[in-house]
């Protein structure tokens, strides 16, 4: 137990060290997963590096590759003027227009689906002031939101492991829990970072108020002026100008085949997951990636400074560490630490504590399989409602995912402005952190309490 003990430890040390000084925290993690597998688990230097999320390098190679090469073609641009003639102008539309797209792609199959529209969506976050924790939480909330759909491998999982275990599976309760709790935290959100201050829309036939078209500050100071909060948050306030003119309707062959690579990679994820096809995101943006530059190589050639090499260090050192940990049991000795409380209640919240806590670091995935059926034991105690309390510690262990550790954080950070980048971890740290323990609370509130 010592030992297990000690890797927790170590892991606050990680987090705390890395958060007040400038040391890379990826560095930090890999250097302790080598110290601590090898010196304290006893593993071997070949088992510590088998734990580098290779799978989610991948991922945020190709999608930041692909995506760096669509940012200069000028295709964003494009989009992002078409979309907001979709929502008339009006600029607090368009997080709800991401919210409901990353929950319709997050119930087709797994809520990664929905980080194919991270790019866009941090930029839309920096072309119209949309604040850009907002604009991640989109993506975050709005894959959580569509992942427990029956369709969807956290619902699935969540379901088979409860079926598995003597538990009836509600898939319709478990996709509706989980959809209105990540709805209501969105909601706070934008009440929270968007309605501070209010703009004004345009109407997207004559390019909004004024002659120029341009965006007009609610406030009548000049464009481009931020106000400050206490926090230090920038507002989020200016109308969307949408701009009529022919270069922006007109796109050269190389735009219209980065705009198709867009189109494609959606495309395929959403029908090999109906087919029940293997496939990898960042492996199709990767591939969708070469053959734009294969035909186009002098116009892509500065698109690899587009990938945030920090942040895919950043997860790979922390996975790295969690998996150090799984190995030596920590995991393990955490969930039945759950089991021996005396009290169902407290047991239940422990569970999902545990599940939020871990999650944040490790895969959501792994974290349904290995925790569910530990509250197994905590269920037959009574008192207790089954499916309720296994819907508390899934749901728990995604709304975590906002870390910049897990692959929907670390996806929208490595996509936001480089500018904002820096900001953006620290507040996702923040929400994330916050989930640890509001999670579990809202879960239990709303799903333990009530079948009591």
């Amino acid at each position: 137990m010592g030992t297990q003990i000690f890797s927790m430890l170590v892991l606050g040390a990680i987090i705390a060290i890395g958060t007040w000084k400038s040391i890379h925290i990826g560095v930090l993690a890999l250097v302790a997963a080598f110290g601590v597998g090898t010196l304290i688990g006893g593993q071997t230097i070949k088992e510590v590096m088998a734990g580098f999320p290779v799978g989610i390098l991948v991922l945020l190679l190709g999608i930041t590759y692909l995506f760096s090469i669509v940012r200069e073609s000028g295709v964003i641009d494009w989009i992002v003027q078409q979309t907001l003639r979709l929502v008339g102008g009006r600029v607090f539309a368009i997080p709800w227009v991401f919210f409901l797209l990353a929950a319709l792609l997050g119930s087709m199959g797994s809520s990664l689906t929905s980080l194919a529209l991270a790019p866009i969506a941090m930029i839309f976050a920096g072309r119209h002031r949309l604040h850009p924790l907002l604009m991640a939480l989109t993506i975050v909330l709005g894959g959580g939101a569509g992942g427990f759909a029956p369709t969807s491998l956290f619902g699935i999982i969540t379901n088979g492991i409860a079926a598995d275990n003597g538990i009836e599976p509600q898939p319709w309760a478990l996709f509706a829990a989980g959809f209105g709790i990540n709805a209501v935290l969105f909601t706070l959100a934008f009440v929270a970072l968007a309605l501070r201050n209010r703009p004004t829309e345009t109407n997207p036939s004559d390019g909004g108020p004024g002659t120029s078209g341009a965006p007009v500050p609610v406030d009548g100071s000049p464009e481009g002026t931020r106000s400050e909060h206490g926090d230090g948050a920038t507002a989020t306030a200016t109308a969307v100008a949408v701009d009529d003119s022919p270069a922006t309707a007109a796109l050269s062959r190389y735009q219209l085949l980065c705009l198709a690579a867009v189109a494609a990679l959606m495309t395929l994820v959403i029908v090999f997951m109906f087919l029940d096809i293997e496939s990898d995101v960042g492996v199709l943006a990767l591939a969708l990636a070469l053959v734009i530059s294969v035909l186009y190589p002098s116009r892509t050639r500065e698109a690899v400074k587009g990938v945030d090499w920090s942040t895919i260090l950043l997860v790979g050192g922390i996975l790295t560490y969690v998996g150090v940990m799984q190995k030596m049991g920590t995991v393990e000795l955490l969930g039945h630490a759950a089991e021996s409380i005396g009290s169902p209640f407290l047991a239940a919240f422990a569970l999902c504590f545990v599940a939020a806590l871990v999650s944040a670091f490790a895969s959501t995935t792994g974290i349904l399989g290995a925790l569910i059926p530990l509250a197994v034991p905590v269920i037959a105690i009574g008192g207790l409602p089954g499916f309720g309390l296994i819907m508390a510690i899934a749901i728990s262990s995604n709304l975590v995912d906002s870390t910049p550790f897990s692959s929907p954080g670390a996806t929208c950070i490595a996509n936001a402005q480089a500018k904002d980048r820096s900001r953006l971890t620290k507040l996702m740290l923040a929400w994330g952190f916050s989930m640890i323990i509001l999670g579990p609370i809202i879960t239990i509130a709303v799903l333990v309490v009530p079948g009591m």
